[in-house]
C-alpha cells in the first residue's frame, strides 16, 4: 500500500508541475548565456499615434506569442517534444524548458486535451534594449483544457486544473536571424 500511495503522490507531483509549467508555458528565470535587456523606457502599446516601427514589432511580437501559445498545445495534445514548430516561435531558455515539460507528459503516457488561450492585455516596447524587447502581458484561460491518459483518454487521479485562469508575463526578443521569439514566461500580478 505505501508503493501505491508514494507512487501516486509522485504522480500527482509530476502532473502538478506540469499544470503550472502549462500554465505560465514553461515558465523561466534569465539564465547565463542569454544578454539581458538594458532598462530602459518602454513604451505602451496603448496610444493611438504609435510609430509604424514600434506597431509593427508588436504586431511581430504578439504574433510569435500567439504562435507559441498554439504550437504549444499542437505539442503537447501529441505528447510531441521534438515538434519542430516550437523553434518556429520560441528560443532558448524556453524552448529547452517546454520540451521538457512535455517530455514529461510522454514519459508518464500522458496528452493534453483541449488547449490553453491567451488575451493579450497590454504589451510594452523597448526597441532600443540589447537585444529589442517586447514584453506582454496576457492572461492565460484553461478551462477548456486537461490532462490525461494517452491510451484512454482517461483523467488522471489526482490531477487537475484548479486556477483555470491565470496573468502571464511573456518576453519576446528580436533575435540577429530578424525573428521575434518568446524567451521566457512567467506568473503576472496584474488581474485577469
Amino acid at each position: 500500500m505505501n508503493v501505491r500511495v508514494t507512487r501516486r503522490r509522485r504522480l500527482a507531483g509530476v502532473l502538478v508541475l506540469l499544470a503550472f509549467a502549462s500554465v505560465f508555458a514553461a515558465c523561466t528565470d534569465d539564465e547565463a548565456g542569454s544578454p539581458a535587456p538594458d532598462p530602459a523606457p518602454a513604451s505602451s502599446s496603448q496610444t493611438s499615434s504609435v510609430e509604424p516601427s514600434i506597431a509593427s514589432a508588436q504586431q511581430q511580437a504578439i504574433a510569435a506569442y500567439d504562435g507559441y501559445i498554439q504550437t504549444y498545445a499542437l505539442a503537447s495534445q501529441a505528447a510531441d517534444p521534438d515538434d519542430p514548430n516550437l523553434a518556429r516561435y520560441v528560443a532558448d531558455p524556453l524552448l529547452g524548458q517546454s520540451r521538457r515539460n512535455i517530455r514529461k507528459l510522454k514519459d508518464i503516457g500522458a496528452v493534453q486535451v483541449g488547449a490553453q488561450k491567451a488575451s493579450v492585455v497590454r504589451s510594452e516596447v523597448n526597441l532600443s534594449a540589447k537585444p529589442p524587447t517586447i514584453t506582454i502581458y496576457s492572461c492565460l484561460d484553461f478551462s477548456e483544457m486537461k490532462v490525461v491518459y494517452k491510451s484512454n483518454q482517461s483523467p488522471i487521479p489526482g490531477f487537475s486544473i484548479s486556477k483555470t485562469k491565470a496573468p502571464a508575463v511573456v518576453t519576446v526578443w528580436l533575435y540577429e536571424t530578424g525573428q521575434w521569439l518568446v524567451n521566457a514566461t512567467k506568473e503576472g500580478s496584474h488581474s485577469c
